[in-house]
């Protein structure tokens, strides 16, 4: 499928989502505040914390980030504290969710992804919360270590989820990779937990550099001293925590970031279904 056949956001349509997103927000820093756990504002969020004081106005997602001690911690006192109306999707918390990094999901909306018919659990309006593991300070052996959780990162893939690929072949293959994992005696949660273990071998190590282990963009390292201490900045109508070396981390994402991209360049795909409940 091309990029114009997708479903385009009317303008009323993506800020009515940026405002429920920033309400979900909102939320999850007043619990992560009051447990005096640290978050910054990532990717795309962070370009728009500092070049628009709040969302990219195309953009139709919130992205946080905290290093894996808080995260962990982050998502047990989030799924007990946060109020009703929120999911914790995760793939710890659910048996068929391979999402590694973690949303807090609003009940009784709609949020539709490509993978939303294959799943039994239902995604709603969400932001993203991801996370900062310790990786070794060579290049070299960081993208080795990339190469092995993304690799082990297909188990947990093809464990929870049997769904149609862009072709028939890929399809078929997936298909019987699917069916020969689930008749192994080994459940889900055996290659979460492998998965894990590889991607956490570094943090009993003192490490300068750190990742996001899914990054779309692939293999990143950052250094971690450019994130530690947070500062605050703002973000629409409240205070965010940002990287100390926000600058060098939007450099090293986007380039010049502070340049706005051209119209046809801004894009985003709105789901098939996006539906808002009472919001």
């Amino acid at each position: 499928m091309r990029a114009e056949e997708f479903r385009k956001y009317g303008d009323a349509e993506i800020k009515h989502l940026q405002e429920v997103e920033l309400m979900i927000l909102k939320d999850v820093v007043k619990i992560l505040d009051d447990h005096n756990l640290n978050y910054y504002m990532y990717g795309g969020s962070l370009l728009g914390t500092i070049r628009h004081g709040g969302f990219i106005p195309w953009d139709d997602d919130i992205d946080i980030i905290l290093f894996r001690e808080d995260f962990d911690k982050a998502l047990e006192i989030l799924y007990n504290k946060l109020p009703s109306k929120y999911d914790i999707i995760q793939m710890d918390y659910i048996d068929d969710c391979f999402a590694y990094f973690a949303k807090v999901s609003l009940k009784n909306t709609t949020f539709g992804r490509w993978y939303s018919s294959y799943v039994d659990y239902d995604l709603g309006i969400n932001i993203d919360i991801f996370v900062l593991d310790n990786i070794p300070n060579s290049d070299f052996l960081g993208k080795l270590h990339h190469k092995g959780y993304t690799f082990f990162y297909q188990f947990v893939i093809n464990s929870c989820i049997r769904m149609d690929m862009y072709s028939k072949l890929g399809t078929k293959l997936h298909h019987m990779v699917h069916d020969i994992l689930d008749k192994l005696p080994i459940s889900r949660r055996f290659w979460k937990r492998l998965l894990t273990k590889e991607i956490t071998f570094f943090n009993n190590k003192e490490t300068e550099k750190v990742t996001d282990c899914f990054n779309l963009a692939g293999f990143m390292a950052y250094q971690r001293d450019d994130f530690e201490p947070s500062i605050k900045a703002k973000f629409e109508d409240f205070e965010v925590t940002i990287p100390k070396n926000y600058d060098k981390l939007l450099t090293q994402i986007y380039g010049d970031y502070m340049k706005i991209p051209p119209k046809e360049d801004r894009y985003n795909a709105a789901p098939e279904i996006l539906d808002f409940g009472e919001y």
